[in-house]
């Protein structure tokens, strides 16, 4: 039987961090968004698994991700986020290294930030 994999999800948290697309349009999802709160959606759509990918540009919610990642097996990859203005490579291995870095699986530079 083949698996579900939902390809692009987000998690946040506006008390932690500061997501600058987060605008007044979006009050209504200015709340803290984790595994909690997928988990169990999940099932009940039909997902075996996900993509979990980055929402600000910064190599501390990268890290926070691929550790969140190697706690909850319902999130097969994280696409992060590294400075394409340094060495990317160096970036890369260090974030394999890490608590869930084989989880890595893209990279994700959004071009307004």
């Amino acid at each position: 039987m083949a698996l579900v994999i939902d390809a692009h999800h987000h998690f946040w948290d506006p008390a932690k961090a500061t997501y600058p697309w987060m605008t007044d349009a979006l009050a209504s999802i200015r709340r803290r968004f984790g595994p909690e709160d997928l988990r169990p959606l999940l099932p009940a759509n039909g997902v075996d698994r996900t993509i979990l990918v980055q929402t600000r540009s910064s190599l501390d919610e990268t890290r926070e991700f691929l550790a969140t990642a190697a706690e909850h097996d319902f999130i097969a990859g994280v696409v992060g986020w590294v400075d394409l203005t340094a060495d990317v490579p160096k970036q890369l291995a260090r974030l394999r290294s890490e608590p869930g870095g084989a989880k890595l699986v893209g990279i994700r530079h959004q071009v307004h930030d």
